[in-house]
Parts: C-alpha cells; structure tokens; sequence
C-alpha cells in the first residue's frame, strides 16, 4: 500500500512540477512508446545499497529517444529519466526484491507487475518491456 501511495504522489508531483519541451524542438514518432528496463539487484555483482537501473525510452516506432544507465534509486524513492518526449518518465523503486518498479508518465501510471512484461533475477539482474502512449 505505501509502494502505491509513493507512485501515485509521484506520479502526480511529476506532473505538477514537469515543464513539457516546446512541440518544435520534440524528435519523437508519437504512439505506442515503450521502455526497457534492466533493474540490477541492490549488493549483488558490485552494485551498492540501492537498486540500479538501465532505461532505455523509445519512441512509436522503436528509435531510442532517451534514458540512463546504472541510475541508482534508493528505496520507495523516485527518479525521472530525460528523453524527447515532453515529460519526464518516474521512475520509482521498492524496497525488496518482491516489490514491483513502479513507472509513471503524463498521468499514466504502470508497474513491472501491471503493464509490464518482467523477468525473473537471472545473475543479479532482470529485464522488463513495458508500453504507454506517448
């Protein structure tokens, strides 16, 4: 329940607080966007006391559009992650392995346990797709 409670609060700060890029300046193909995740497991293969994450953003047609790598999120903490696209996308991590990656992107709200396809922890690491309209 807290997990839900930090991702919709941050959901809803982010887009209080996002200032969206200037139509002109956007280089993205709108529709179905998508992001791939690669979230590292906290002390495991060198990584610290938090969760680390690979994001890449991709536009309606699959071009990489922005994202980061090894970005470090404390637990039932936020971050946003840049890209083309006009807002930012939330990105906000639980505490325990169990805990779903929570995503947030201009009012839509998904997790890697709903909306997301999410692997297993195969070597300290699993792998996530998910899609939002952009």
């Amino acid at each position: 329940m807290l997990f839900t409670i930090a991702i919709i609060s941050t959901a809803f700060l982010g887009l209080t607080t996002a200032s969206p890029v200037s139509s002109n300046n956007r280089r993205y193909v709108a529709g179905t966007c998508g992001i791939h995740v690669t979230q590292y497991q906290k002390n495991e293969n060198g990584v610290g006391g938090d969760y680390q994450y690979d994001i890449q953003i991709k536009d309606g047609v699959g071009a990489i559009i922005g994202g980061a790598n090894h970005l470090p999120i404390p637990d039932l903490q936020s971050a946003t992650v840049d890209s083309e696209l006009p807002f930012g996308l939330v990105v906000t991590s639980g505490a325990f392995d169990s805990d779903p990656v929570g995503f947030a992107y201009a009012g839509y709200i998904f997790s890697s346990s709903n909306g997301c396809s999410a692997g297993d922890y195969d070597n300290g690491a699993r792998q996530m797709d998910c899609g939002f309209g952009c």
